[in-house]
């Protein structure tokens, strides 16, 4: 019966973590739809992959903060919209990010960091 428990829990960390991720998800599109940084960089992970506009750099996270802060003061949402994804357990979202002169492709990469899910990769293209 004991090797059969740990079979039993699965089920119930996979709706967590799909909660968990539930949670990120909504705040990083709040975050884009508001030009809220702060909702988004609670997510940071100490280093972050950034690609803007086809500029890539490797960040900490006070300066992933302050890079996507000029971006988004720069670029104003008219309106955010998700991109569904195939399964709910993937590791990535991305969302359409309309500006009144552009429109870009945000791809957000998440890992698990410490029992936290953090965003490790950022491409706004």
């Amino acid at each position: 019966m004991m090797l059969f428990k740990p079979l039993l829990m699965l089920p119930f960390a996979l709706i967590m973590l799909t909660d968990i991720l539930g949670n990120a998800e909504q705040d990083i599109y709040q975050g884009l739809k508001d030009g809220d940084v702060k909702k988004i960089a609670t997510y940071f992970a100490d280093n972050v992959s950034i690609t803007l506009r086809n500029e890539t750099g490797y960040y900490s996270k006070f300066q992933s903060e302050m890079v996507l802060k000029e971006f988004l003061r720069n670029y104003r949402a008219v309106d955010v919209k998700s991109i569904p994804v195939k399964s709910d357990k993937q590791n990535y979202r991305t969302y359409e990010f309309v500006t009144s002169s552009s429109t870009f492709r945000v791809f957000v990469r998440f890992d698990i960091e410490s029992d936290k899910i953090r965003i490790s990769e950022l491409r706004i293209e």
